[in-house]
């Protein structure tokens, strides 16, 4: 009977087995006694939708080949879980042979497919969506959407309204993507006035000079006073900040009494809220100047060297005698704001961390960022007692006690404080502060690992390639800080921030840099202007960060009465990952060139003329590299074939275009060469540095073609803040430092060279080498602003065009608001030549004797010459004989023509509006004249003195 029961249960149990093991799919975790110590032999993966089988992989630590164990699947089953993407998991198991086979069974969170913020007016949704943690096609979390609504809020009561409210909502989700739409729906409520700014506690600093460094303001007429907590919590830091610059070292601000709370304005009728705002300080004593001291820590180790002292200057054995700093203390103490003639001054403490960090920045420069600055406070009150305690070092017993006394006496100043306190009575029993700088150089810092967060787009090795520095490498401030600038200059991203973390050792640090994206593909319509070109439309689309790349892809076609114009280009900025960039491109253009314009009236800027005209199509294809090399330089190298043709010509065009038109398409050969340096620190709204061009076109000649010359165009750019808002710290505002007063100075040169094919004869009076449409103009906002290309205060022969121009022009720019717009006043200058040997033909015989025929002119007709030469036709005196402008000798290029009387002056104001779509250029010019008087070197033209208005669309100046 009792075997019988045995078989029973032991039947039962074979059963039981055998249909657990004929599943084709078990839980491991409900069966794992059944899979555990076997080995592992395929990982399979099924519900997921959104998340690839690859990365899901790579939370576990289960691999093919390796044996299952407990811990395994339990720290595989946690890490699953931890990710986030995962609401349920259940890892199965199958008998494979011997071994097992896993099947990690999931159902995922839906991702986000978009968010919207609806309410959402007074805060720009791109700030929103930049700084919640939820982000598009991630994971949805309940954390996460906890989060989102917290950071919306704290950015509303930031801005002042602490009213506002957030409500989470989500779509269905789409069962074929998993993917789910979202909505933050925001009450964003009003907007709380300051109705008073308490403060408190200061005796000795008045309250409208801490009101004035605060960004918190009463609501009145001009201000808007509302209430931000943000600016709240920074004031407390800045009035902290000033009162420690006003000497007060010890000054705070106290909790207890620190507060804002919400009021009704009018507790009977309750109809608004405002915010009453306090600040408790504690003010302190106020401390004065008395002197730094500054020296190397000389702490002996115990192999006999420095302990705190560079080891590159100091190798083991080095003699005592010849143990050398980084720094000598001459050069630290010369970078200091604070003088030894500053002794009896207010203690600035704003001054004292400048100069602390001053003595950073130059360790940093040459790698020392581990290097140490201590400082050591001694309070010296001035008083007769306590100076008299330094004079009287002789009546210490002890010579060491003499000793120290005497060297305190020498490093205390105690002999200017002893004059101090005899002048000035008011400084009695007032606190004197001495700072002791002891320096620890420490060791050299070495880049240990360089690590990027926040480009979800761009790859790290777009980045990468802008560093100046690699792992491994000393650490140094100046390549860090021009790194930064060039990552910037990208145009990738709204912020770029670096960091710094210790890394494994006292010698490696590792550095941060932390990106916020922006996008940077361009789809805008709009229009451009200008006084040659005329209004025309664009549409352009492109792309400056392909895929993350850094490639850039770009269309434009543009069209108007006077221009047309399509091209498409291409570039890649690093070509097979070196700093060699590649770009091609191909146009096709179409162009309405005046040309010898006559007046029917006698003011030809604004009178009835006769113009001639004719088309200038062309279709072409280009192909450039470039490479960078050292820290700011290019080279670069272009060839640029194209065919050109001359079309519909008016009557009145000369003979010269005719025999253009009748000869058709020709050829143009072109290869550029130049180099160039570009040190701004932000090629969008530059502020500071230069950027240096210098190229060389060679057209035709060995190229080919019908056009033969060189062209040589060097162009230069400095940038120079003069001055920020805050007036040479005048005003305390941090924000105000971004509104910078810079001015431009920008010089730009065409100087044009006609030289001689070289495979075929060319007849140069019926071909000329430098043909119509290669001929330069000067006027107009493109170059010089307040004159017209066929100005009547200009020589003849500039109407036509010349082959060389000099510019020069300089803006002094005042932001109203930094990123948007700016207050302009500029000067231009502009000036044109020619070389004699373009004179061909008839010209060629009016320029050789251009001198012989006014002669005979003012012999033959001495009045009518006088007259024409002086006044104009109303009668007025004009200062320039039009004989005198139009001479050929004052037209050639050369080193005495390159003179400030062959140029053409003009100043004026405006306005730049930065839009990104649509920038507007809005100026008043008016022409000044040079009259070589050293007192009085500029004037008004006399029969001209009114301001031109100058428009503009686009960048296209010079």
């Amino acid at each position: 009977m009792k075997l019988r029961k045995n078989l029973k249960y032991l039947s039962l149990f074979v059963f039981s087995l055998l249909l657990i093991t004929s599943a084709e799919w078990v839980s491991l975790w409900s069966n794992r006694s059944i899979f555990i110590d076997k080995v592992i032999t395929k990982i399979e993966f099924k519900g997921n939708i959104n998340t690839s089988s690859d990365d899901i992989l790579e939370l576990m630590d289960m691999r093919p080949g390796i044996q299952l164990s407990q811990g395994l699947l339990n720290a595989d089953m946690r890490a699953l879980f931890v990710s986030g993407f995962f609401y349920h998991i259940d890892i199965q198991g199958e008998a494979d042979g011997d071994g097992v086979k896993i099947l990690v069974l999931v159902k995922e969170r839906p991702r986000v497919k978009d968010i919207d913020f609806i309410g959402a007016d007074e805060v720009f949704p791109s700030d929103l969506r930049d700084k919640i943690p939820l982000k598009e096609n991630e994971v949805i979390t309940p954390k996460k959407v906890t989060l989102s609504k917290e950071v919306i809020l704290k950015k509303y009561r930031d801005e002042g309204f602490f009213l506002a409210y957030v409500r989470f909502e989500t779509e269905p989700v789409n069962p074929e993507t998993n993917t789910v739409k979202v909505k933050f729906i925001i009450d964003e409520g009003e907007e709380i006035p300051v109705s008073k700014i308490n403060i408190f506690g200061n005796n000795e600093i008045d309250t409208y000079d801490i009101q004035g460094i605060m960004d918190l303001k009463e609501s009145g007429i001009i201000e808007s006073g509302v209430f931000k907590e943000s600016a709240f919590e920074s004031d407390k830091q800045k009035i902290a900040a000033y009162l420690k610059s006003k000497g007060y070292v010890d000054a705070e601000i106290s909790n207890e009494g620190t507060n804002w709370e919400i009021r009704w304005e009018n507790p009977k009728k309750k109809d608004k809220r405002v915010v009453i705002v306090n600040f408790k300080i504690i003010e302190g004593e106020q401390y004065f100047y008395n002197g730094y001291t500054t020296n190397h820590d000389l702490t002996i180790a115990p192999n006999g060297m420095p302990q705190f002292l560079n080891k590159e200057n100091n190798p083991i054995g080095t003699p005592k005698e010849e143990w050398s700093p980084v720094y000598p203390v001459k050069f630290l103490e010369d970078q200091f704001e604070f003088a030894p003639a500053d002794v009896g001054e207010v203690f600035d403490e704003t001054k004292f961390q400048k100069d602390r960090s001053s003595i950073n920045e130059a360790y940093s420069a040459k790698g020392y960022l581990f290097a140490q600055v201590i400082p050591r406070r001694k309070v010296v009150e001035l008083s007769d007692g306590s100076l008299s305690r330094y004079e009287n070092c002789d009546k210490r017993g002890n010579p060491d006690a003499i000793a120290d006394c005497n060297e305190e006496y020498n490093r205390l100043n105690v002999a200017r404080l002893r004059k101090i306190y005899e002048e000035n009575p008011k400084l009695r029993g007032k606190k004197f502060i001495h700072v002791d700088f002891t320096i620890r150089e420490n060791n050299l810092a070495f880049i240990e690992n360089i690590i990027i967060k926040g480009n979800k787009k761009t790859q790290d090795r777009v980045i990468r390639r802008e560093l100046l520095f690699k792992p491994g490498d000393l650490f140094n401030s100046s390549l860090v800080n021009r790194s930064r600038e060039r990552i910037f200059n990208l145009g990738y991203f709204k912020e770029v921030n670096f960091n710094m973390r210790p890394g494994s050792d006292e010698t490696k640090m590792n550095l941060i840099i932390e990106l916020v994206e922006q996008p940077t593909g361009t789809v805008s319509m709009g229009g451009g202007y200008g006084t040659i070109t005329g209004f025309s439309i664009f549409t352009q689309l492109g792309e400056n960060n392909l895929n993350g790349s850094g490639q850039q892809i770009t269309g434009r076609v543009e069209f108007g009465p006077i221009r047309r114009y399509l091209q498409i280009s291409w570039t890649e900025p690093w070509f097979m990952d070196k700093p060699w960039s590649l770009t091609l491109s191909a146009f096709y253009s179409s162009r309405t060139l005046f040309v010898g314009a006559t007046s029917i009236t006698e003011n030809n800027n604004q009178g009835i003329k006769e113009v001639a005209s004719y088309e200038r199509s062309g279709v072409g294809v280009s192909a450039g590299i470039g490479h960078r090399f050292l820290i700011n330089w290019t080279h670069f190298h272009r060839y640029s074939p194209s065919f050109f043709a001359s079309t519909r010509p008016t009557s009145l065009v000369s003979d010269q275009v005719l025999a253009e038109v009748d000869r058709g398409w020709q050829f143009r050969s072109q290869l550029t060469n130049g180099i160039a340096y570009d040190s701004r620190d932000n090629i969008f709204n530059s502020t500071q540095g230069f950027n240096l061009i210098f190229s060389v076109d060679n057209v035709g000649q060995f190229l080919g073609g019908e056009s033969h010359f060189d062209q040589f165009s060097p162009i230069l750019e400095y940038y120079h803040t003069w001055f920020d808002y805050t007036f040479f710290g005048l005003i305390r505002k941090n924000a105000l430092r971004r509104w910078r007063v810079v001015q431009q100075f920008r010089t730009s040169s065409v100087f044009t060279f006609e030289r001689t094919p070289k495979y075929r004869n060319q007849d140069k009076e019926r071909i000329p080498y430098i043909q119509v449409q290669d001929r330069l103009f000067l006027g107009g906002y493109e170059s010089l602003r307040g004159w017209f290309f066929d100005d009547k205060y200009y020589p003849d022969e500039w109407k036509d065009g010349a082959a060389s121009r000099v510019l020069f022009t300089s803006e002094l720019r005042f932001p109203i608001e930094p990123s948007l717009l700016w207050f302009v006043i500029f000067f231009d200058a502009g000036s044109m030549y020619e070389q004699i040997n373009r004179a061909v033909g008839e010209r060629k015989e009016f320029f050789k004797n251009y001198d012989s025929l006014v002669a005979t002119q003012r012999s033959t007709e001495p009045v009518e010459t006088y007259l024409f030469e002086n006044y104009n036709s109303f009668g007025k005196k004009i200062y320039d004989s039009p004989l005198v402008v139009n001479d050929p000798g004052n037209l050639v290029l050369s080193s005495k023509n390159l003179s400030m009387s062959n140029f053409r002056f003009s100043w004026g104001f405006g306005l730049r509006i930065q839009i990104p779509v649509l920038p507007l250029r809005l100026y008043f010019a008016q022409k000044i004249r040079y009259t070589g008087v050293e007192d009085r070197p500029f004037g008004l033209y006399p029969d001209n003195n009114s301001f031109q208005f100058v428009f503009g669309i686009g960048d296209m100046r010079f």
